[in-house]
């Protein structure tokens, strides 16, 4: 396992070592408490992951990504630079970076957002 420099674990973070490669916590990059980070993760420079984010083994995470509070990432995924994923969200698929993503499964926030209010509207009818 390589932790980068400048880089910050919280209280109860779990890092599994690598399998058939190393882990990485790139340089400068903060785990809150509670994050599980799998084997063969390898995650960014200066990327900030809230508390209780799971990513599974193998995937990749760019650099200067935001992963907030009980987010999941599935195994053998590549989430592009600059990535925002907001609370709660589900990855099951690569992610194109500099984009925000929200729901599961993950989409474009502003998509999934418009995707709510539409089934708000359907479900009040008065």
């Amino acid at each position: 396992m390589i932790i980068g420099e400048d880089a910050e674990v919280g209280a109860g973070c779990s890092i599994s070592r690598g399998v058939s490669g190393e882990t990485i916590i790139g340089e400068g990059t903060k785990l809150d408490c509670q994050v599980h980070i799998g084997h063969g993760v390898v995650l960014g420079k200066n990327c900030l992951l809230a508390a209780q984010v799971g990513i599974a083994g193998k995937t990749i995470i760019g650099d200067n990504c935001t992963i907030y509070g009980q987010a999941g990432i599935a195994q053998n995924l590549m989430i592009g630079d600059n990535s925002i994923i907001l609370a709660k969200t589900g990855v099951s698929k690569d992610l194109e970076g500099n984009k925000t993503y929200f729901g599961y499964p993950a989409g474009e926030a502003r998509e999934k957002y418009k995707e709510l209010a539409a089934l708000r509207m359907i479900t009040n009818k008065d």
